[in-house]
């Protein structure tokens, strides 16, 4: 993939869970439209002891070895529990990269900023978009009482894949955590 291609990182917080799940069917359908490359996204609800969990994700890439990195790095770096739920899953072949990217390329305060408009609404909206900036995203999200968005690049993830696949057993998760 191109070094200056475009990473969106969102998160969207909402007063009702009906609200979020409209909003995630409406980033699903534009996946048809312009650009995307490979969109990872979840609708998170909160547990009886108010933790986060996935009710609903999807992703256009779950058929790549990396395919489910993008979601599960992006949950892990924003709410823990939905983020080791989802790498047990799907696997965590390329999230350590993915984690490490995320970290190193976007501000601390921003996560931070996104992380606690997750955990403020009675559910949240993860999003995840590659090839494609927060300003194709943003408008889709018509029913979030509050979202934030990260733009970040490529850069050198695709090496930083690789590295991740030719050493599988060599803790690149537990390194990033």
């Amino acid at each position: 993939m191109n070094a200056n291609a475009p990473i969106a990182l969102l998160g969207a917080g909402y007063r009702t869970v009906e609200g979020a799940v409209q909003d995630f069917t409406s980033v699903w359908a534009a996946r048809h439209v312009g650009g995307f490359h490979h969109t990872s996204l979840a609708v998170l609800t909160k547990d009886d002891d108010g933790n986060p969990e996935v009710m609903r994700s999807n992703n256009t890439a779950k058929h790549l070895e990396w395919g489910g990195a993008p979601l599960g790095a992006a949950l892990f770096l924003l709410a823990p529990p939905a983020g080791l739920s989802v790498l047990s899953t799907v696997g965590v072949s390329g999230a350590g990269a993915m984690i490490d990217h995320f970290r190193h390329e976007a501000c601390p305060d921003e996560l931070a900023e996104l992380a606690a408009v997750l955990e403020a609404g009675a559910a949240g909206l993860v999003v995840v978009a590659l090839n494609l900036g927060s300003r194709a995203m943003v408008p889709l999200l018509e029913n979030a009482e509050r979202c934030v968005a990260i733009d970040l690049v490529w850069g050198d993830l695709e090496e930083e894949l690789s590295q991740d696949f030719a050493h599988p057993s060599s803790g690149a998760l537990l390194v990033s955590i």
